[in-house]
């Protein structure tokens, strides 16, 4: 058996990080999940769910770093119960310790963070660690580190910032003006609400996709429960009809058509833009058109509190549904949708920070 030198093994190891990343991207490592979006803004989250059958609390360590050579850096700490203190690191007390949080639209909040410099050390002291313990009263809580160096790494080379001074791990000599700068987000197309229909005519466009198109959609069927159609004007001459065809628990199937007005029996599948190198992230769960702003919603839940799952929206732009946003958390956490790792965003969407 032929032994390679360890420096030839670690130089390897090197050049397959330093090999471009495709995004949008997802990836779990251990414990941690990362998402990088279609800007190559990144969130790592380390996300070990809570085990009641065995009495481990957990809580959430969020990473979040912008692309390109000012992008901004935050680790935050997200706890549904009120902390007696500050986290310590494999018990001992942080020599970087944490500030106040400060994003709080959730029922798990942001208790505590840090920014920018502050961040960057701490993630230095965190980074050969085991496991952050947070106090509360009553308890402990835990946020386990396995993971975290190396989802750091993916999102320093997915930025492009592997042996630069500012990447949170591989650092170098180079500056960090040298990272490039972050792809631009597309524009997310003009909306131009037309009068909406009147509930007849609704009606009759619902009734008349659903008898035409039932062949595609009747084997999804929930036997107790009859299917539900929807019917919006996307334009003058074209209407977008929403089938609720099953539910269980707390998700629902649904199909989705696009069909002239004129002669709704011609529908055809809604043309829907793809979230690019992930395309089992698909309209499920709970599906609403907001007519106001020709957007297409969807939100799946991966559990009945929520917390977890995938938020997906589209806009029409007089032909096709084009991709506005899209996030996942693929480990229940606890956390709300704004705090997900973003996986597509345009110009008028942005991440929580």
């Amino acid at each position: 058996m032929i032994r390679l030198p360890l420096i030839l093994l670690m130089a390897a190891g090197i050049s397959s990080v330093n090999a471009a990343e495709d995004v949008p991207l997802e990836r779990s490592i251990k414990d941690w999940t990362i998402g990088c979006d279609n800007t190559r803004d990144c969130t790592a989250i380390g996300a070990v769910p809570e085990r009641d059958d065995v009495g481990i609390s957990t809580f959430s360590l969020r990473v979040t770093r912008e692309a390109g050579p000012q992008g901004d850096l935050r680790v935050g700490v997200f706890s549904f119960n009120a902390p007696l203190g500050q986290p310590t690191l494999d018990g001992k007390p942080l020599k970087n310790p944490f500030g106040p949080g400060a994003l709080k639209d959730d029922e798990v909040p942001e208790v505590f963070a840090l920014t920018g410099e502050k961040a960057d050390a701490l993630i230095a002291e965190l980074r050969n660690g085991q496991e952050l313990r947070l106090p509360f009263k009553g308890g402990t809580s835990v946020a386990s580190l396995s993971g975290m160096s190396a989802a750091l790494l993916l999102i320093d080379s997915v930025q492009g910032r592997v042996g630069t001074q500012d990447a949170l791990i591989s650092k170098g000599q180079m500056p960090g003006s040298s990272v490039p700068q972050p792809p631009a987000a597309p524009v997310l197309p003009s909306w131009q609400a037309p009068a909406p229909l009147t509930a007849e005519k609704a009606k009759a466009v619902a009734d008349a996709v659903m008898v035409a198109t039932r062949k595609d959609w009747e084997k999804d069927l929930d036997e107790s429960s009859a299917p539900k159609a929807q019917a919006f004007a996307l334009s003058a001459d074209q209407a977008l009809v929403i089938i609720e065809t099953s539910c269980a628990a707390y998700n629902c199937s649904y199909s989705l058509y696009q069909a002239p007005l004129d002669h709704p029996e011609q529908a055809h599948a809604a043309l829907m833009a793809e979230v690019p190198h992930l395309p089992d992230l698909k309209p499920l769960g709970d599906i609403t058109f907001d007519q106001a702003t020709g957007e297409l919603n969807s939100y799946a839940l991966a559990m009945s509190m929520g917390g977890c799952g995938t938020s997906l929206s589209w806009r029409f732009d007089g032909k096709a549904f084009a991709l506005k946003h899209a996030a996942e958390m693929n480990v229940c956490m606890g956390l709300d949708p704004v705090y997900w790792p973003v996986l597509w965003r345009t110009q008028s969407t942005r991440q929580g920070q």
